[in-house]
C-alpha cells in the first residue's frame, strides 16, 4: 500500500501538475502527503577554482530564493487542505547537487516520490532531480509531464515490459495500482522468444494472473533509437492514464552516449510514468 508520499514541488516553473496529481494519488491510496519545495542556492565562485564568469552569471539566473519556495508550499498547503487531505510540508535550501542529494536521502523515507518532469523550454536548478531520486531513492518515482493537467485517475495502464531488473522492480512498486486499474496492457519491444524465456512478456502475464489480474499483450519490432517515442505513440492510441517501466536498465553513461530509453522519456513524456531503478 502506498500510505505515505512525498510530492517535490518545483519552485522556479509552475507546480500545478504535480500538486494535483499528488492531490489524486494521495486520495486513491488514503495515503498522507507531504511536500518539500526547494530554495537553491547560487554555488559561491570563491570555493570553486578555473570556472568562467559567464558560468557563475548563467547559475545565479536560475538562483531562486526562500520566498519563491514558502510561496510553493503555501499554494501546495491550500490545495490540499482543502481536499481534507492529512498533509505537512517544509522548505530546504542548497546548491544544486548538494540539495538533490539530500532530496534523494529524504525520499527512501516514503512510499512514493512525485517529481516533476524537466521542461526543455524552461531549464531550472530543478531538472537533475527527478534522475537523482530515481537513482538515489531506492523507492518508486512517479514521473509527471509537465504538460499534465488535472487529478490522475489511473483506470487504463501501460506496462513497459524487457524483462530486466528495473522493469521488474517497477512491476512490484506497481501493485497497487494495477489492483486498482480497469485495464493492464503489456508492450514488449524487440523481444526475441530464443533469449526471453522466464522473464518474458508472456510469463509475466502469468505472474499477473496469480495476483488476480487480467492483462493483455503487444508485441512488435522498431529501431531501438525509436523506442521511447513507440511507447508514447502507443499510450496516446491506448489513452493509458498511466506507464510502468523501469529506469536506466543500462549504465547513465551508455544512455547519454547512445540516448537511452529513459533519457528519451525524460524528455518527451506525455503521461504520468512510474519509474523503478
Amino acid at each position: 500500500m502506498l500510505n505515505d508520499i512525498l510530492v517535490h514541488l518545483p519552485v522556479e516553473r509552475p507546480a500545478e501538475p504535480v500538486i494535483d496529481c499528488a492531490v489524486s494519488v494521495a486520495k486513491l491510496f488514503g495515503a498522507h502527503l507531504e511536500a518539500i519545495a526547494c530554495a537553491y542556492q547560487p554555488i559561491n565562485p570563491a570555493i570553486v577554482v578555473g570556472a568562467s564568469a559567464a558560468y557563475y552569471a548563467d547559475a545565479s539566473q536560475y538562483n531562486t530564493n526562500l520566498d519563491k519556495a514558502t510561496q510553493r508550499l503555501d499554494q501546495f498547503k491550500a490545495t490540499v487542505g482543502a481536499a481534507g487531505l492529512p498533509h505537512d510540508g517544509r522548505t530546504i535550501a542548497d546548491s544544486p547537487a548538494l540539495a538533490n542529494e539530500t532530496l534523494s536521502l529524504i525520499g527512501r523515507m516514503y512510499d512514493l516520490n512525485i517529481v516533476a518532469q524537466p521542461d526543455p523550454a524552461h531549464p531550472c536548478n530543478h531538472d537533475g532531480l527527478a534522475e537523482a531520486v530515481l537513482f538515489n531513492s531506492g523507492r518508486p518515482m512517479l514521473l509527471v509531464p509537465y504538460i499534465h493537467a488535472g487529478p490522475l485517475q489511473p483506470n487504463r495502464v501501460l506496462i513497459c515490459w524487457d524483462g530486466s531488473r528495473p522493469a521488474a522492480r517497477a512491476v512490484h512498486d506497481a501493485m497497487p495500482w494495477l489492483k486498482r486499474a480497469k485495464t493492464i496492457e503489456i508492450v514488449t519491444i524487440n523481444e526475441d522468444p530464443d533469449v526471453a524465456g522466464d522473464t518474458s512478456c508472456d510469463a509475466l502475464v502469468a505472474h499477473l494472473s496469480r495476483h488476480k489480474l487480467s492483462a493483455t499483450t503487444n508485441k512488435f519490432n522498431c529501431d531501438s533509437g525509436k523506442i521511447h517515442s513507440a511507447l508514447l505513440s502507443l499510450a496516446a492510441d491506448s489513452c493509458a492514464d498511466l506507464m510502468v517501466m523501469g529506469g536506466y536498465g543500462h549504465s547513465r553513461l551508455r544512455e547519454f552516449i547512445l540516448g537511452g530509453v529513459t533519457r528519451g522519456m525524460f524528455k518527451s513524456l506525455t503521461v504520468p510514468t512510474l519509474m523503478a531503478h
